[in-house]
Formats: C-alpha cells, structure tokens, sequence
C-alpha cells in the first residue's frame, strides 16, 4: 500500500510545513472547488492522496480566497454565539461554587450556630459530587447533546441552590451541595465541547476567555454578596444569606433554561443559528479537527486512556500547576492581609491581580495558538510563578511581597489553560479524549482541594508558600520530561512507518487508532 505523499515531521514539535498541530502525514487537497463539493471524504469521490490512510478525511482542505473569507466570517460567528454563552456558564458554576463562604458571612453561621467543622462540611463536600461525576460529565457530551447536557445542569445546580434559602441546619446545606457539586462536574465537558467547533491551533485563545471567568467571579464574588447584604437584608422577612442562595440559585435556573434553545448542537446536528454554507464550514472543520460526527461511546478507549503514559504526564502537569494556581486563587486575600493590608484593603488590591491574572492567561492563550506550541508557554508560566511564590516566602517588604503575588498569578493562570489545549492537541478519539479530561480534571482538583489543608501554619504559612513553589518546580521538570517522551513517540513512528504493522494501522480511522495513528504527530 502507497505512503501518504506527504513529507514526514522532522522537527521535535511534530509540526507540519503549515506549522498546523498534529498534521504530519496527511495530505492536502489542491482544489479550489466549492465547500460543499469537497465535504465527501470518500476514497471513491477524491483524487489526490492515499484515500485509504484513516487520516485522509482529516485533511487540511486548500481553500480559495473567497473560501477562507467565508471561514472568518464563521469562526467571528461562533465566537460571538458559543464563546459568551461557555463563559456565561463557567461565571454562574463559579459564583455558586462559593456562595456557602459568602452567606457565611452573611449570617448563616450564626442563624444555624455552626461550627466551624461544619461549615467546613459545607463546603468539602461539594466536591463529593465534583469529582464523582467528572468522567459522565466529559463523556456524555454528544449522547445527551450539549444544550441539554449542560442546561440541565444549570437548571439542577441552581435549583438546589435557590433550595438552600430554606435551610434550617447544616445537614441540609451539605447534601444539597453535593447535588450542586454533581451537576457543575457535568459543564466539564464544555472544553470537550469546543473541540467540536474549533481547530487545534484555535482552542488555547478560546478556552483562556471561558475559564477566566472563574477569575473573574472570584473577583466579583465579595462584591455581589456584599450589594445583596446591605440591600437585601430583611427584605420580605428573610436574612441576607437566604437571599445570596436565592438569587444566585434563580440566576442559574433561568440561564439554563435559556441554553436550552440558544446553545448550538454539535456541528453535524445542529439547526439555528447557521446557514446552509456555514454548516457545512462547520462540518468541514470539525472533521479537519479530527472528529468523526455520530461518534459514540467506547470503552475500549477508556481502557487504552488509563494505559496511555501520556494521560499520567498530564496529570502530573495539571495537578503541580494546580496547586499552585489554587493556592494563589484561594489565599490571595491573606497573603495580602499577611503583608499589612487591612481586610478591606487587601479585597481591593486583589482585584487588579485578578485582572493581570486574566490578561494573562488570555495573552499566553493567543500567542501558544499563533505560534502553535504549548509546552513552552506551561514552561515559562510555572517558572514565573515559582519565582513569584520564592519571593513571598523570602520577602518582608510590602510592595515586593505585592508583586510577588502577581508574578504567581501571571505565571499560574495560563499554565492549566495551555496544558489542556495541548491535552487536546495530542489525544485524539472521542471517549479517550474525554477520559482524559475527566482523569486530569479530576487529580488537578483533588491537588486544590489537598493545597488548602497546608496552609495553617500562621502567620508566615511558609508551609503552604514551600509547597506551592514546589509543585511549580515539579511541573516543569515534568513537562521537560514530557518534551524527550514526545519526540521519542515521535522517532519510533518514523523508525516504523513502513513496517507491515504501520500499513495495517494506517488504514483504521482515528475512532479505532486514535493518536496512535502511524502517520500522527505529537506537538510540543
């Protein structure tokens, strides 16, 4: 059987002469026909390239000038429908996350005469049902389709929150939260969702705007709950704490509702919203995006996600990154307040990080897709925090202690952002892409919820500052690593390609193969 006429990768980024992610082995088409007459991938209804290589329907198409102008035009589109509506979405999951610490001190603690293990239980077992329910919220995406999926979720997650206005004891509180962890574990899916939409080299840009919300909402967060506090305490009889619950709750509830009919299907279902011509630029891309529409559930991938090494590469990445990122956003108020600020003034100082930290991540985002490269920028990041983190634990003087809190935050935020579009770069197949997520979603959150027990040792927490700068460190040699595994993949596929083993595989689709297509590159 012919080789794919494509000039293999030589460099150690697995890059193609396009610089796309991930293309090596798959050849273009040189036609400059219409979309439309170019959307069969059929090795019966083409005539260039080896028709039988299971990479050929995931060729980059040539396209015109009028073509390429007709993409942009798409790719503005769905940035403006689905990107808003994620972020939406993420904003909402993050303020009701924190509520309890909110309505704590609104009131709650004091009208239930809780203790402070109690509240504590309030809050951890949110993530009872959080990390339960990861790998169902990553791999049902295209079953339940992602309007319901995910507005369901909303609908859930606030309802038992607004439900939380009537509690009378913590028992309460605390199984409701777990309902509401259940439910926002299922958004998860989200990243997996814009997979369906966007190219490799599209997906870092878009997935910093959404998750930068919870940034966002963490800075907003004292903000809301202190306006319903003065406004709304008493009103119609009720304290201001069962207020943030309703409020909040109702604002998710209705959102959901909302996503329901407004949040696009994936490409190859969906209705509103997109002409003739951009559904099928839609389904064009999703499958140069290596997805194949109507894919369904395989555990077979699953079993081949948990023996692949570079699932456990990644996680090792996200969860260091992860605890560093965590301890930053969890305790930033009190490593000011530790540096002489007043409570009040270390909410206000907070928020300018907050907004570096977000640039951030947005910046790092957009130039690891215009360059196409994604280890280096988790690289760079971890350095700058740990940098930022040996700072706060060496330093006395207020101002400098200042800045080290934004070097964290600038370094910190974009490393987990870049990490999973890199994550989604080199894993192909739809459930092993999603059982992916879910496992490195899940160890991430299990190293930020394990990062908020190290920080007890007042006043100085050099403990939980030691621990934090350490798994900066961690991640970066683990990346480093990660780098010399990559390009060693990268050889043996080369070394092999025209073994008898490697013609067998070549002709299986990605759903079959997946990344270990013969003809598949891995990116850096």
């Amino acid at each position: 059987m012919a080789q794919s006429p494509v000039t293999p990768v030589g460099s150690s980024l697995g890059l193609g002469d396009d610089k796309s992610f991930s293309k090596a082995g798959v050849p273009s088409d040189p036609g400059d026909g219409e979309v439309s007459d170019r959307l069969d991938v059929d090795a019966s209804h083409s005539e260039d390239g080896d028709h039988s290589n299971g990479l050929y329907a995931h060729r980059e198409m040539s396209l015109t000038a009028e073509e390429r102008k007709a993409e942009k035009r798409f790719l503005l589109k769905i940035d403006f429908i689905i990107l808003p509506l994620i972020a939406s979405i993420y904003f909402l999951a993050a303020l009701d996350r924190s509520d309890v610490g909110n309505a704590a001190v609104a009131g709650m603690t004091a009208d239930l005469n809780l203790t402070a293990a109690e509240l504590s239980f309030c809050v951890a077992f949110f993530y009872i049902g959080f990390l339960a329910f990861q790998l169902p919220g990553s791999i049902m995406v295209r079953l339940l389709t992602p309007p319901i999926q995910l507005g369901t979720a909303l609908v859930i997650w606030g309802g038992a929150t607004a439900i939380m206005t009537e509690a009378n004891n913590w028992q309460t509180i605390a199984g409701l939260r777990i309902v509401v962890g259940c439910f926002e574990a299922f958004i998860q899916g989200a990243p997996l969702y814009l997979t369906f939409w966007y190219k490799p080299h599209e997906l870092a840009t878009r997935g910093a705007i959404f998750m930068s919300m919870t940034s966002l909402a963490g800075s907003m967060n004292g903000l809301i709950a202190y306006s319903i506090q003065t406004t709304m305490e008493g009103a119609h009889g009720r304290r201001a704490w069962r207020w943030i619950f309703l409020i909040e709750g109702v604002a998710s509830v209705g959102f959901g509702v909302l996503i329901f009919f407004i949040l696009p299907n994936t490409p190859e279902k969906v209705k509103r919203w997109f002409t003739e011509e951009e559904k099928k630029i839609a389904l064009r891309r999703t499958k140069e995006a290596y997805n194949i529409p109507n894919t369904k559930i395989s555990l077979g991938q699953l079993k081949a996600t948990v023996r692949d090494p570079k699932t456990w590469f990644y996680c090792v990445i996200n969860l260091a990154a992860a605890i560093s990122q965590a301890a930053w956003g969890q305790f930033l108020p009190v490593l000011l307040n530790l540096n002489g600020y007043t409570p009040n003034e270390a909410q206000i100082m907070s928020i300018p990080v907050y907004v570096c930290a977000g640039v951030s991540a947005i910046a790092c985002g957009y130039l690891s897709d215009r360059f196409r490269m994604r280890g280096i920028f988790v690289i760079v990041g971890l350095l700058v925090a740990a940098a930022g983190w040996l700072v706060l634990i060496l330093s006395k003087n207020q101002q400098l202690s200042y800045a080290g809190t934004y070097f964290v935050g600038i370094g910190s935020s974009p490393c987990v952002i870049v990490m999973l579009a890199w994550m989604n770069n080199n894993v192909l197949g739809y459930t092993k892409k999603a059982g992916t997520l879910a496992i490195v979603n899940m160890i991430g959150h299990l190293g930020a919820i394990g990062v908020s027990f190290s920080f007890n040792n007042k006043p100085d927490y050099y403990l939980g500052k030691s621990l934090a700068m350490g798994s900066a460190l961690i991640a970066t040699c683990t990346t480093i690593l990660f780098f010399f595994y990559l390009d060693r993949q990268n050889a043996r596929k080369l070394a092999n390609k025209d073994t008898v083993e490697a013609r067998m595989l070549r002709q299986k689709t990605v759903e079959e193969v997946f990344d270990g297509h013969p003809d598949f590159m891995y990116s850096k």
